[in-house]
């Protein structure tokens, strides 16, 4: 499903416990398959969300607005092998992903909010400049120098991910949320970080694209496990366990 140039998924959220999790993960493991990334389909990611002074980003996720966008940069493991610049779209329902990959001095650059390399990339190497790859990269920063994004929190949190090829169908199951500073080393594996979710309890997502098979739907509905969605945004809960926490970030 498109919208405009965005390619759409649907995406479902729960809030699980951990004996509601043991019972999905055994279900989806007779079904799905796990992620060929990490071990056992698990690894570690950490988020640094990007905003504006007036958090306006964040606020917008809060009055519901059914149209809003995220800018973050991802690292997996604390690496700076495989670093992403992502734009998250939504659109009610529907999420949309642009994703580029940026090197640890491209990075570096936008944690200072310094863009300038894409007007030298777009004078040098126009043709790079302007693939497709690089595309999130060279629209997110234009948006982020105009709108003088800056760091605003971490976000951390273990992933298992379990996927059905029927469907495009990605459940991921995202444990021990916790929130930093926006202004530490996102590569320092010992960044001071606090809880930002509810003890014993994590986020279960169902992405998928047109259709979601009925083996996931039936289990999903299982009266047993008794899951009812939920709209909370990860971006969301760490800004707030940083401001209750650790203060907000002054740039």
């Amino acid at each position: 499903m498109h919208y405009k140039s965005h390619g759409l998924r649907h995406e479902l959220k729960y809030s699980i416990s951990y004996a509601q999790y043991y019972e999905l993960r055994s279900r989806a493991m007779c079904f799905m398959r796990h992620d060929e990334n990490g071990a056992d389909g698990k690894y570690f990611i950490r988020s640094l969300y990007l905003d504006d002074i007036y958090m306006a980003d964040y606020n917008q996720k809060n009055e519901g607005r059914s149209r809003r966008r995220k800018y973050r940069i991802r690292v997996y493991d604390y690496k700076d092998s495989l670093i992403k610049f992502e734009i998250k779209d939504k659109f009610d329902s529907y999420i949309s992903k642009k994703s580029s990959v940026i090197t640890r001095e491209q990075c570096d650059s936008i944690i200072k909010g310094d863009f300038g390399f894409v007007s030298d990339m777009m004078l040098h190497d126009r043709e790079k400049a302007e693939s497709d790859k690089n595309r999130a990269l060279r629209m997110g920063c234009i948006d982020c120098a105009c709108r003088i994004l800056r760091p605003q929190v971490v976000v951390d949190y273990d992933r298992e991910v379990f996927i059905c090829d029927e469907g495009n169908v990605r459940m991921t199951f995202d444990m021990n949320l916790r929130a930093g500073q926006g202004t530490g080393n996102i590569f320092d594996p010992h960044l001071p970080t606090v809880p930002a979710y509810e003890s014993g309890k994590m986020i279960l997502e169902v992405k998928y694209d047109d259709y979601l098979p009925n083996f996931i739907r039936r289990i999903l509905r299982s009266k047993k496990l008794s899951l009812w969605q939920s709209a909370e945004s990860k971006y969301s809960l760490c800004c707030i366990a940083q401001s209750n926490y650790l203060g907000k970030v002054v740039y």
